[in-house]
């Protein structure tokens, strides 16, 4: 059996991964394998190596090498645990049909996994990474349909109200109605989760622009931190943007201020559904990032720009699995996931 050394890296929910890199500083990965109703168990022992297997009855089974017994009797404990994780918080997959081709007209069968706010689906199941994905955040809707559709009988549709294009509306089918009811009821738990998140942060951002209209020290409704108050190193995403906004002493209504410059690292969940590391600057009302700092001191250009105009009402929020992880959705159809060092760098 031939083997090959590799970077291993085991994220929880919701990603639920084990995620393969060629070495430790490689910054795209080779492969990821989904855990969501895995079985991870011990086998005998190989050239004095200590030897499980990561199996799927639908994905098949991998082989994994560790260099001692208490390596791996740790690996299959996370593992394991990551497993249990992700059947507790509802992950779902399976196979569904789903409008594709040329304007959406055509049925094509995929492998679809729910995995939180996330519905992607891959061209088979034991691919990698996937072929497309929506986002469910607070301005989606599911619900299965009265009749029949494009020959299909047990059909139910996704809106996202954030779109303006064909893709607004998705239909998807399943093979009979119980398997509908079942992804329907998950989804729309998905969605209601988001709006809870969003409807708490817009409730604390409400609290806050209304403590700040009131602590003027002079009736200008100044700001009242204190100088020397920026953190050490990084910076606080969910503050700059926040900061954005804020309350007048004489009339209470939100007036445009940038504050200074920001700049610093912070991880952004790619498509690949893996953390990749950039480089931020958050300046006059917009979020621009870069590959790596020394592409901005090379003043290449960004590799995205997010209008922070756009974004919907609760958006920035944290996430309540993980306290350091930021979630923005913008008014057009795009949210993003930014991951900050600290729960505290991400909302102090």
């Amino acid at each position: 059996r031939s083997m090959k050394r590799a970077w291993y890296v085991l994220r929880g929910w919701p990603d639920c991964t084990l995620t393969t890199y060629k070495d430790r500083s490689s910054p795209t990965p080779t492969g990821v394998i989904h855990l969501l109703k895995c079985d991870v168990k011990a086998k005998p022992a190989e050239d004095d190596k200590y030897h499980f297997q990561i199996h799927h009855s639908s994905h098949g089974s991998r082989h994994l090498f560790a260099e001692n017994s208490h390596n791996m009797h740790r690996w299959i404990t996370e593992i394991t645990n990551v497993v249990e994780e992700s059947s507790a918080m509802g992950g779902m997959e399976g196979n569904l049909k789903k409008r594709g081709g040329i304007r959406l007209h055509t049925w094509q069968s995929r492998w679809f996994m729910l995995m939180g706010s996330d519905l992607c689906w891959y061209e088979k199941p034991t691919d990698s990474f996937p072929r497309g994905e929506i986002i469910l955040g607070p301005q989606v809707t599911a619900k299965a349909c009265e009749k029949a559709v494009g020959g299909e009988k047990y059909v139910f549709e996704i809106i996202d109200e954030a779109r303006h294009d064909f893709k607004r509306r998705r239909e998807f089918a399943c093979e009979t109605s119980l398997d509908r009811k079942y992804w329907v009821e998950q989804i729309q738990k998905s969605i209601a989760s988001q709006k809870k998140i969003a409807d708490d942060q817009m409730k604390r951002s409400t609290s806050r622009s209304m403590t700040r209209s009131l602590e003027g020290s002079d009736g200008e409704g100044e700001d009242s931190r204190n100088e020397g108050d920026e953190d050490e190193e990084g910076w606080n995403l969910t503050k700059s943007i926040n900061n954005i906004f804020r309350g007048s002493d004489n009339d209470m209504e939100d007036v445009m201020h940038f504050p200074e410059p920001k700049l610093g690292t912070m991880q952004k969940h790619s498509s690949y559904l893996v953390w990749q590391t950039k480089y931020f600057e958050c300046k006059d009302g917009e979020l621009k990032y870069w590959k790596s700092q020394d592409a901005y001191d090379k003043k290449k250009p960004e590799s995205a720009v997010i209008r922070l105009s756009e974004l919907l009402k609760g958006s920035p929020s944290k996430n309540p699995i993980d306290g350091a992880n930021i979630l923005l959705a913008t008014d057009t159809d795009k949210v993003y996931s930014f991951k900050c060092k600290t729960e505290y760098d991400a909302g102090a």
